[in-house]
């Protein structure tokens, strides 16, 4: 009862603190769902800013057309037998009156999959991964205020690219991005906890500030830390000289007395805002969530979270939401984690790309480990339309991007760089792991990175015993898919192996699996 009646409390505290961070932003972010035209099929000329769309659906965003479109034998068993195909999207709008002169952006939670954005019929952007976040710059191209703009935004889903649901076209959220010139970048406020115990925590703050004012600029950042009742507990300011087009990292540093862990029983969440000033001008603020926590992993002790030994009782899930399709709606994200919970989880891994924003909300509200996940291919197929089309051109700025976008949810406690991964074990995924790690290193060196490593039933060539330690080779953390016959084995010959079960059958393996995890090791299954 207890418990429960905490659960609820911090929720109520918890919305409190969301409402007070979306207020601190409204004026850089707003939500640009509503008011979009779609039309299924492509279409000539709908990138025009004089194409007459009146005959066009109107509906709101997210949206995934395959979900609500008949069945089909044209469609795969992956994909439940609808259709992909071509979807096109439009809406107009118009800048407030003081917003010339500004940056403007539009940022995309997700869409599947390859994206072209147009504004007043010049194209701003192409997207081709359909997991992972990313922005247009419409500066350039933005009319006066008042004035009317054209988006036009072409989603193709075409081939078989899929080996499960993948849903089609905007289905999570768009937002409309609003800087002055001299700002915090979009993901640009980095906050970790190097030092973690129940008398003090440190708080590290990096804070990516931007200067396209075209001058040089005196400028102070100032760094806040609120509680969860949000209760300034620690402040930092610091004082900087930014040249013109110069992009500068500042770190700065709290220290917090008595702090409130976060951790699956009790998910406390606290928030950094940083204000950027310049002589009496306020030009940006921007705010996150974070959790102050300690995590580390050995192949003696396991798992432990704030020191403390847990055991991941854990279960892969993918992004869609069940008969709503992929459409990313906030309370079936935050659902999703509510039935976890509810039936005993206490760790997830994302299946097999990065997840809806929301659903780590829900996470870190809610008290749910994530392990976030990249890749389902690399530069080889697993269909022949799939992202390995992509990947050598757009793996670093996607893996970024995911990186960059999560890495201050406390939920999260491993990067996953793959999974199944057909090239694994040869040279040339060896090659890859090692660069892909030091890509996630790059934009977060606190977490572990890992990947999710099968049998070679798809190379018989090769064997586990000779080949497996090829694929482990440059993993912090050795993810084990359906080879769990594996562990006591490998638990001898590599003695300093950190071993998870990252997937595995829920019936008939489940059991002998615990077993080993009951007298051995940490298992995620």
């Amino acid at each position: 009862m207890i418990k429960q009646l905490w659960h609820v409390l911090l929720a109520m505290v918890l919305m409190m603190s969301c409402q007070n961070q979306k207020d601190s932003e409204i004026t850089r972010r707003i939500g640009f769902d509503d008011q979009w035209k779609f039309h299924y099929g492509e279409i000539p000329g709908a990138s025009e800013i004089s194409f007459d769309d009146s005959q066009w659906r109107l509906l709101d965003l997210p949206h995934d057309w395959s979900v609500e479109m008949p069945f089909s034998r044209e469609g795969t068993t992956a994909n439940g037998q609808t259709v992909g195909g071509t979807g096109w999207y439009r809406k107009s709008f118009r800048l407030k009156s003081g917003d010339n002169g500004k940056i403007h952006r539009l940022y995309f939670e997700g869409a599947y999959m390859e994206t072209d954005v147009w504004l007043n019929g010049q194209h701003v952007g192409y997207h081709p991964y359909g997991y992972t976040s990313f922005s247009c710059d419409l500066t350039p191209y933005c009319k006066p205020s008042g004035e009317e703009n054209i988006l036009a935004v072409r989603v193709r889903n075409e081939g078989k690219n899929s080996r499960w649901y993948s849903g089609s076209g905007i289905y999570r959220h768009v937002w409309f991005e609003s800087t002055n010139r001299l700002y915090v970048d979009t993901h640009g406020l980095f906050v970790t906890t190097p030092v973690v115990s129940k008398e003090k925590a440190i708080i590290q703050v990096v804070t990516q500030v931007v200067n396209e004012t075209g001058q040089a600029t005196n400028a102070n950042v100032q760094i806040q830390i609120k509680d969860a009742f949000a209760n300034i507990v620690g402040t930092q300011d610091m004082d900087v000289r930014m040249e013109a087009g110069e992009r500068k990292s500042l770190a700065q540093s709290v220290e917090i007395q008595q702090p409130s862990l976060w951790s699956v029983e009790t998910p406390v969440l606290y928030t950094c805002e940083a204000t950027v000033t310049s002589g009496k001008k306020q030009f940006d603020q921007l705010s996150v969530a974070f959790g102050i926590r300690s995590i580390d992993f050995s192949a003696e002790k396991g798992f432990l979270l704030n020191g403390e030994p847990v055991k991941l009782k854990g279960g892969n899930i993918h992004h869609d939401n069940g008969l709503l399709g992929a459409a990313s709606i906030d309370r079936a994200e935050e659902r999703k984690v509510e039935l976890m919970k509810a039936n005993g989880f206490n760790a997830v891994r994302c299946a097999h790309n990065p997840p809806a924003p929301k659903f780590l909300e829900a996470c870190d509200r809610l008290g749910l480990l994530v392990i976030d996940e990249a890749f389902d291919q690399w530069q080889r197929q697993k269909n022949p339309d799939d992202y390995h089309r992509f990947f050598d051109e757009w793996h670093e700025r996607d893996l970024a991007s995911m990186v960059e976008r999560d890495r201050n949810h406390p939920s999260i406690m491993m990067w996953s760089i793959g999974n199944e991964i057909r090239e694994r074990a040869d040279s040339s995924g060896v090659e890859i792991a090692a660069r892909l790690k030091e890509i996630v290193r790059r934009h977060d060196d606190t977490r572990p990175v890992t990947a999710a490593i099968n049998d070679f039933w798809d190379n018989r060539r090769l064997t586990w015993a000779v080949d497996s330690e090829k694929a482990f080779r440059h993993l912090d953390i050795a993810g084990y898919n359906y080879v769990w016959q594996q562990f006591e084995n490998d638990m001898r010959l590599f003695p300093d192996r950190i071993i998870y079960g990252a997937e595995s059958t829920p019936m008939e393996r489940s059991y002998p699996v615990f077993l080993i995890v009951e007298h051995h090791m940490q298992i995620f299954s």
